[in-house]
């Protein structure tokens, strides 16, 4: 990151005015919680703060600062983002965890957290017992995501290596990615539970277990939800059906789209029908979308990524498309599905 960068981005960190009372009524009120959330010591802090206003504006630009350089460039390089401003956005929306858990086994720390209403990864690394050497071109766990409050339901999660810079240590760094079908998952209190990391070469090799053990550990899930969401409510005809675009929720990471129709059912089974390998290891996209930016350039979605759930009871299908690089959302301007064209500023 080169000096002019720098200096742009903490200009971008300094509080404003308007900022500076009600952030300092928060630290003050909310202490222990800011304790618990920041990683500098605010307990030993607070009493310099209430002795001169100036200490206010350098605590809190500190703790802009500590959040924003906070994200992992492992992370950054997995999500890629399209550039400074949405990097900037990414930051500020993410949650740092940096907590371990610990076993004979190995060592797992929960390092940070990201998403939106409908995926969130979760960057996390890996300590195996000394004298292991990590080198499998593929690895994940056995996993699963505990709700505390019902209403959250998971369709399914995904694991990815990352490049950690040494691939002939003990050590992986991985990306947890966990899909819901609502948006009730920022905030909430989970228990991940992982277990038994496999391995594997390049596909189609299978996983085979590399190290048996389990790790668990409570989380909030205190990530912003980056995303926005749109009402659409348009008519449109999916595999000869008709049906209603009823919303889209769009961010950086993914696009969810939310279709009803009384003919769920038939629509799922054609989709399915029209699902064909073309490639290793992918899949066309059976709902494809067409997106715009107001530079003239435009994507189509055509090799599946995320998830597609039908729920026939309540005739709604959520159909949730990930995006690794990133896509530019602040830039799109239409969105086109199965004809129907909404815009999006």
């Amino acid at each position: 990151m080169n000096e002019n960068r720098l200096k742009g981005l903490f200009e971008s960190l300094k509080p404003k005015e308007e900022h500076k009372d009600t952030l300092f009524q928060a630290l003050s009120a909310k202490g222990e919680q800011a304790e618990k959330r920041m990683p500098i010591p605010w307990r030993h802090v607070r009493t310099a703060m209430l002795a001169t206003a100036m200490m206010i504006g350098f605590i809190t630009t500190t703790a802009y600062a500590a959040a924003y350089f906070g994200l992992d460039m492992k992370f950054l390089n997995f999500l890629k983002p399209s550039d400074s401003e949405q990097e900037r956005y990414l930051q500020n929306g993410a949650y740092v965890v940096n907590k371990q858990v610990a076993n004979k086994n190995g060592t797992l720390e929960i390092k940070q957290i990201i998403g939106d209403g409908h995926l969130i990864y979760i960057l996390m690394d890996f300590t195996a017992p000394e004298g292991t050497v990590l080198n499998a071109e593929r690895y994940r766990f056995e996993g699963d995501l505990d709700w505390d409050s019902a209403g959250s339901s998971s369709a399914g999660y995904d694991f990815a290596l990352l490049d950690d810079g040494n691939s002939e240590d003990n050590k992986i760094s991985l990306v947890m990615s966990y899909l819901v079908t609502d948006q009730t998952a920022p905030g909430q209190e989970v228990t991940l539970l992982v277990e038994n990391l496999e391995g594997a070469e390049a596909f189609p090799d299978e996983y085979e277990t590399v190290i048996s053990g389990s790790w668990e550990t409570r989380l909030k899930l205190d990530y912003k939800n980056i995303s926005t969401q749109h009402r659409v409510d348009k008519k449109l005809t999916l595999y000869g059906y008709e049906a209603t675009w009823s919303s889209i929720s769009v961010s950086p990471i993914s696009v969810t789209l939310k279709v009803s129709s009384t003919f769920t059912k038939q629509i799922s089974e054609a989709a399915s029908e029209s699902w064909k390998e073309i490639g290793l290891n992918e899949y066309s996209d059976h709902y494809p979308m067409i997106i715009r930016y107001q530079d003239g350039t435009s994507e189509t979605t055509s090799v599946f990524t995320g998830m597609v759930v039908a729920d026939h009871l309540s005739e709604t299908i959520t159909i949730v498309k990930t995006f690794t690089p990133l896509i530019n959302d602040k830039q799109i301007e239409t969105i086109e599905f199965f004809g129907t064209v909404i815009p999006m500023n």
